[in-house]
């Protein structure tokens, strides 16, 4: 996992993790839906109405670091044998001091039966300099953290193949 800072305020986070399973399977699920593949892959993930909003925090910290955030998606783009998906998640609630993060979920195909997510995502830490510097000092572990514990869960099903739920011991 890499984080750089990016302008004077905007950092960035990125993680990969290999699938096994074939590129082109992954994205014909994309193309049913990232609402209904996120939401079937991410166990806390509920519908409201169009919205979806999933519970997220790293792994094996204090649930007191996780939030509910809402999902918002962009389009599936393809570049040659690349595809990306473009989302954002935002906490919900008043006031916050967990970040919106803008992101790209790359799938990349790594020989004929494996899959390479990548997730390359931006935030900017809340409270201007003071933020920013508790960012430096904590805060981007827990970004980290949530990062890998996503992309984990959202490896975890799709490896497990279309329609099937992951348990929380799979993951």
């Amino acid at each position: 996992m890499t984080m750089v800072g990016g302008g004077p305020r905007e950092l960035f986070v990125q993680d990969f993790m290999m699938v096994e399973r074939p590129c082109h399977e992954i994205v014909a699920e994309l193309g049913d839906g990232a609402t209904a593949l996120f939401h079937q892959s991410l166990g806390e993930a509920e519908m409201d109405l169009d919205r979806l909003h999933l519970k997220v925090g790293p792994e094996n910290w204090p649930v007191l670091l996780a939030k509910t955030v809402e999902v918002q998606f962009g389009p599936v783009r393809s570049h040659g044998d690349v595809t990306l998906l473009a989302f954002s998640w935002q906490a919900t609630g008043s006031g916050s001091l967990f970040p919106t993060l803008d992101a790209d979920l790359e799938l990349s195909p790594v020989g004929e039966n494996r899959t390479e997510l990548t997730l390359m995502g931006r935030y900017q830490p809340p409270g201007g300099a003071l933020g920013r510097r508790v960012d430096e000092l904590l805060l981007h572990r827990l970004a980290d953290a949530t990062v890998r514990a996503f992309l984990s869960s959202l490896a975890a099903r799709l490896a497990a193949g279309a329609g099937t739920e992951v348990s929380p011991a799979e993951r």
